[in-house]
């Protein structure tokens, strides 16, 4: 089997292999029972809400940076090319972004690196934002429940804004100007404070989002479970589902979701609710994708087969 083939076939080999592993200890009759119409009934209006809420976000996180490198684009089609972008994210993150980057390419007229650098930012952005506010909400538990370390914290606000300083400073790096110069560097290095700020807020309205139709599933299964813990876990759940190991995070993101709220459900309505979650934002996607998008996700999926492996 050739390399490429292996790293289409792995993530779903990885996926499979772990719903298999967390199944076995699983009675497949209560992961029915919890399955009521009332999960139903809260569930598929909160997720229609999220999917709109967050795709005028995900728009606004696209224009804003991408004024100020150069790139201009309409808030309706920067939302269907996000759209577009879902369908290959449904099978892999890493495939998401790149499809993303490729359209803003050719949409907006940017070079690629440039396209890839605001790509790249909003998912820098992201990550902060996700660890900071785990972060946060891991300092007011008092179960010592598992969260983010303050240390990963630190290394991650000092990564982050250490690097920031050395790609806007005046002052010659020597050896790494070069390095500082390349162009998928380049929102980092010229979206203005103002901007980067903007940015922040929009990113941490979006974390707010995907935590609100957390703590929505939470209650339609009935689980209670301290918010502070819900905040840090669910945030830590999605870091695990952006890992490009398995598809769209399943398996990973279920195995997750388990072990973090062992204390609070019986594994099989824990099941139940990461399933839920899962199959609802990624069919959300898909269909957003595929009714919104389809000029953009065939022209996606068509630059992203032809890239190189």
């Amino acid at each position: 089997m050739s390399r490429a083939t292996w790293k289409r076939v792995l993530p779903a080999v990885v996926s499979l292999g772990i719903l298999v592993w967390i199944l076995r200890g699983i009675d497949p009759s209560a992961l029915v029972r919890a399955l009521t119409w009332r999960v139903g009934a809260l569930m598929i209006p909160s997720l229609l809400a999220y999917g709109v809420v967050t795709l005028w976000i995900e728009a606004l996180s696209l224009t804003r940076p991408l004024e100020a490198v150069s790139g201009t684009i309409s808030k309706w089609t920067a939302a269907r090319i996000k759209c577009a972008s879902y369908l290959l994210g449904v099978v892999n993150y890493a495939l998401g972004v790149a499809a993303l980057s490729v359209l803003l390419q050719r949409r907006v007229g940017l070079p690629l690196g440039r396209a890839v650098s605001v790509v790249l930012l909003i998912s820098s952005v992201d990550l902060l934002v996700v660890l900071g506010l785990a972060g946060i909400a891991t300092a007011w538990m008092q179960s010592g429940a598992p969260g983010v370390d303050a240390g990963v914290l630190f290394v991650a606000l000092a990564a982050f804004f250490g690097g920031l300083a050395l790609l806007r400073t005046p002052a010659s790096l020597g050896p790494l100007d070069r390095l500082r110069s390349l162009s998928i560097f380049e929102g980092m290095r010229t979206v203005p404070a103002p901007r980067l700020a903007e940015l922040f807020a929009l990113r941490v309205f979006f974390a707010v989002c995907f935590v609100s139709i957390c703590a929505a599933a939470f209650a339609a299964f009935r689980v209670r479970a301290p918010f502070v813990e819900i905040v840090a876990g669910v945030l830590l759940v999605a870091v695990v589902a952006a890992i490009p190991i398995a598809v769209a995070g399943l398996g990973t993101s279920q195995a997750a979701f388990l072990y973090l709220f062992a204390d609070y459900a019986s594994p099989e309505t824990l099941l139940a609710m990461s399933l839920i979650l899962s199959a609802g934002m990624l069919g959300l996607r898909a269909l957003m994708g595929a009714v919104f998008a389809r000029e953009f996700t065939r022209e996606a999926l068509r630059e992203t087969r032809g890239a190189p492996a």
